[in-house]
């Protein structure tokens, strides 16, 4: 199967950072969680650290995709993810996107909070005490802004 939905993943100091466009299937899912484990292991893991995603469009999963995402998630809080910071954009389906969301975070039991704006996101996880550097990350989410796919 060919992947479905499109995705940047970075990261500065203790942010792991995702820019992406769903709608996602299972392929994309997996070749995502290999992207973001490479990054992971660049992080230090005797610190905290979190994900800042923004999400563009119509970014639902399907329910396999949904399932892998919730196992993969729940590894990565083994791995030390403790909060994470969403920023949905250009999408008609918002409140679904964080319907399915907060019921994958809830479950695994991660702090998450949905914001409008990346610079909110980033004031937020400074006040949750993580360790990050601003412009780098307003710089990757400038590169990688997938609103060029409107509707």
């Amino acid at each position: 199967m060919q992947e479905h939905g499109e995705f940047e993943v970075g990261r500065s100091e203790q942010v792991i950072l995702l820019s992406a466009r769903g709608p996602w299937n299972d392929e994309t899912l997996k070749s995502g969680a290999g992207v973001m484990n490479r990054r992971i292991q660049q992080l230090d893991q005797t610190q905290p650290w979190a994900q800042l995603s923004c999400l563009f469009g119509e970014s639902l999963m399907t329910p396999s995709a949904f399932k892998y995402f919730t196992k993969h998630t729940g590894i990565r809080k083994e791995m030390g993810l403790t909060t994470l910071a969403i920023v949905i954009k250009n999408s008609d389906i918002t409140s679904t996107i964080k319907m399915q969301l907060t019921k994958a975070y809830s479950e695994i039991g991660i702090q998450h909070e949905f914001f409008e704006e990346i610079e909110q996101a980033i004031e937020w996880l400074q006040k949750q005490g993580i360790n990050l550097y601003q412009p780098s990350i307003e710089d990757f989410f400038n590169k990688f802004c997938f609103t060029h796919h409107e509707h």
